[in-house]
């Protein structure tokens, strides 16, 4: 029971928290049920049913589970192409009931957690849980009721996604009618999952339950991967810990915007990062697997403590009894585990295969600079280049995505300009840019220090991948900053070098104390610290001055302590960067936001009770319509609210918006529709209908039009030729009426107006 009590902790947490929140206690037991039915147990009986050699059970049911989303995400497939959603229930008793006898009981696992590394890791875990409820669950309510609420604009338009792919499949773009996307849609195809099977609705999903039953996934995640690659059980929760509670090491109020974030911001802003994080942590440990089985080994051979000091006591075979041999069986299972988890975080976030293959090519390069070139990283790179091949082809129908070269664009609010990038004139800002970067972002990779030239496949894999991250962000351009992905996607492998060189050096408890202790008053200082800025050339400033203050508390201590207790005050001096976003800039503060009315949610839920995901929406609401982005084309509470494609809605975020400001080097979206005919044709037909024109809009599937008067007053025309359906405030919806050569809509609904 004292082993389980960190677990049990953690999952009470994971569910008090949207509980606290005010989510229904019943939503609550649906969800939590689903993850246990639909994800966890199957997918860990068909992990170890494929895995070659047991090791951990919280491995098998970490790991399990991410076989479940994905296993989930082919069954949500196959049930949208046989258009039998209402089964998709089924699929896990597909599982169960052949493989329950073979696999529910586990087996004498050779690896246990010690109390201290449950805890350790359950900690971890609980405060990055503090911080997205703050940062984002307590901010935002699922539906607006009380009044109007301003919502970042990204979290519609996903949300809008998700409830595409619960009524249809291929994607659509939101907004724009049946025009297929090409997307990394693995995440929303999750969340559609988890509405179809547990009955809970979208927003409550996606504002309350989903977040942090993957934030505890993606934690547990890291800590079992790092202590796989790493062959140390505490790598794993240093791991966890410099992804998921430390951020980067600059002072808090003078934050250069172009360095950007790991997880601060982004780990609640876009639900495919932490998801293809999470995913992604089994493609490492697939991966570095298949690289142990050559002729270096260097990390099961390197000399230290015990690995047996973060495991607790009991019947054990010994720690590498089963892990480093392996049959013929075996070892194509595990390049079976490559194929699997590489082919599913392709469609869980794009940047990831890329940079892991990547990794794979640096350690083919420095082989063959050793002139010992070996078989398996290449064979592994081919796998990767052919599986990333068929995702451009199957999932992003080779759309660009409106990536450009661009060396240093992130660098463009400090040097050069947004419109012509940057110029040899520009080097010696850009140098002290690269250097400032460098200390805040390269703070948490000091760790390295502590593996010394003991650096084998596996440690040049995670260096080269990490690395291609860093250049990813460094040489690219995009139109909405997703450069920053790359360096995050990557983090994982920088996170787990760093601890595996961490954890190689000789500590005392007393070290350890003191260097948190340091730290701690260093993160203090990070948010008080302030100097004067002259112009945008000294914004760099402020973080060599703390960069340099770290330093000096570092040897200090260093110096009385040893390296190790050196190397954890440069690592954990970044601590307060969550805390002080959660603080500062929940929700993005009153930045990139469109605000959605009580009326005008109200309006798009009634749609979604009274259609069929068949019938399609007219509306005159196009953009924002006011705040900092009021010109902006990114409203999308339509779509996420109705769970219903409009025919021409929002068209921000659309294929056509990014590649057009991609090819003119613009930031943002498309301020201009690139069809304005057919936008003039579609707002005639909503705000100055005529028989012909709602002839066209039937011809086009619509047989809705959901009308919002403080973005245009329509005619006498569109009462007299429509029915008047549901009514409140500024927002109505009519429906059309049947043309004779169509079969008729009923039009028994009475008007429903408040």
């Amino acid at each position: 029971m004292r082993a389980k009590l960190p677990w049990i902790v953690l999952a009470a947490t994971s569910l008090a928290i949207p509980a606290a929140l005010g989510t229904a206690p019943l939503d609550v037991v649906r969800y939590a049920a689903y993850i246990l039915y639909a994800v966890v147990v199957p997918g860990t009986l068909l992990y170890r049913t494929i895995r070659p050699v047991p090791r951990s059970l919280l491995e098998d049911l970490t790991y399990g589970t991410v076989v479940g989303l994905l296993a989930e995400t082919a069954a949500l497939v196959v049930a949208s192409l046989l258009d039998v959603r209402g089964l998709l229930w089924i699929w896990p008793l597909l599982v169960i009931a052949p493989l329950a006898r073979r696999h529910l009981r586990g087996p004498d696992y050779p690896l246990r957690p010690s109390a201290a590394w449950s805890w350790a890791v359950a900690g971890v875990a609980v405060g990055f849980l503090a911080y997205l409820t703050a940062a984002f669950l307590a901010v935002n309510p699922p539906v607006p009721t009380g009044g109007a609420h301003d919502y970042m604009i990204d979290q519609l338009n996903l949300l809008a996604v998700s409830a595409d792919l619960k009524h249809h499949f291929p994607l659509a773009v939101p907004e724009q009618g049946d025009r297929t996307l090409g997307y990394h849609w693995f995440a929303y195809g999750h969340l559609a999952a988890s509405s179809l099977i547990s009955g809970v609705d979208l927003p409550v999903l996606w504002f309350r339950l989903d977040l942090p039953v993957l934030a505890v996934l993606a934690v547990c995640l890291l800590a079992v991967t790092g202590w796989r690659v790493a062959r140390r059980p505490w790598a794993g929760p240093v791991a966890a810990a410099l992804m998921f509670t430390v951020g980067e090491l600059v002072p808090q109020r003078q934050a250069p915007a172009f360095f950007g974030s790991i997880t601060a911001y982004y780990s609640w802003s876009s639900r495919s990062l932490l998801f293809g994080a999470a995913l992604s942590m089994p493609l490492i440990a697939a991966v570095a697997t298949v690289l142990s089985k050559g002729p270096d080994k260097s990390l099961n051979r390197a000399p230290g403590k015990s690995l047996n000091s973060g495991l607790s006591k009991g019947p054990s075979k010994g720690i590498d009894s089963g892990l480093g041999k392996s049959t013929d069986n075996g070892a194509g299972r595990d390049w079976l585990l490559v194929l699997l988890f590489a082919t599913g975080t392709t469609g869980a976030k794009s940047t990831i295969v890329p940079l892991v293959g990547a990794g794979v090519a640096v350690l083919c390069a420095v082989h063959l600079l050793q002139r010992h070139p070996q078989w398996t990283p290449w064979l592994l790179g081919s796998l990767l280049a052919a599986v990333e091949v068929g995702a451009v082809a199957v999932l992003y129908g080779f759309e660009g995505q409106g990536l450009r070269w661009g060396p240093f664009a992130i660098m463009l609010d400090f040097v050069g300009s947004q419109r012509h990038g940057t110029t040899l004139r520009d080097v010696p800002l850009i140098l002290c840019g690269l250097g400032a970067y460098a200390i805040a972002m390269g703070a948490r990779l000091a760790g390295v220090v502590g593996l010394g030239r003991r650096w084998g496949d596996t440690e040049i894999f995670l260096a080269g991948t990490t690395a291609a991250g860093v250049a990813g962000t460094l040489c690219v351009w995009h139109v909405s900053w997703s450069e920053h992905f790359f360096i995050v996607a990557a983090w994982p492998c920088a996170a787990i070098l760093s601890a595996a060189g961490l954890v190689r050096l000789p500590w005392s408890p007393v070290a350890l104390r003191r260097a948190l202790t340091v730290a701690a008053a260093l993160a203090a200082a990070s948010v008080v610290l302030r100097l004067p800025l002259w112009y945008r050339w000294s914004v760099p400033l402020p973080v060599y001055a703390f960069g340099a203050l770290v330093l000096a508390a570092a040897l200090l201590v260093g110096w009385r302590h040893g390296r190790f207790a050196a190397l954890v005050v440069v690592l954990a001096a970044g601590a307060a960067r969550l805390p002080f976003d959660a603080a500062t800039s929940a929700n993005l503060g009153v930045a990139y936001h469109v605000r959605v009315t009580p009326d005008q949610a109200a309006g798009a839920r009634w749609l979604r009770a009274h259609s069929t995901p068949s019938q399609f929406v007219a509306t005159n609401v196009h953009r924002v319509g006011g705040g900092l982005q009021g010109g902006q084309s990114l409203a999308y509470w339509i779509s996420a609210y109705s769970e219903r494609r409009v025919l021409l809605g929002s068209w921000g975020y659309s294929p056509e918006s990014t590649e057009s400001q991609s090819r003119a080097h613009r930031l943002g979206p498309a301020l201009a529709y690139w069809d304005p005919a057919r936008l003039a044709l579609n707002d005639a037909a909503v705000l100055d209908p005529t028989p012909a024109r709602l002839g066209w809009l039937w011809d086009q599937r619509v047989r809705w039009i959901l009308l919002d008067r403080a973005q245009g007053t329509p005619t006498a025309a569109l009462p007299a030729l429509t029915d008047l359906a549901w009514q409140r405030g500024d927002i109505a919806v009519y429906r059309l009426r049947a043309t004779s050569n169509c079969t008729p809509v009923s039009c028994s609904d009475s008007v429903q107006s408040r």
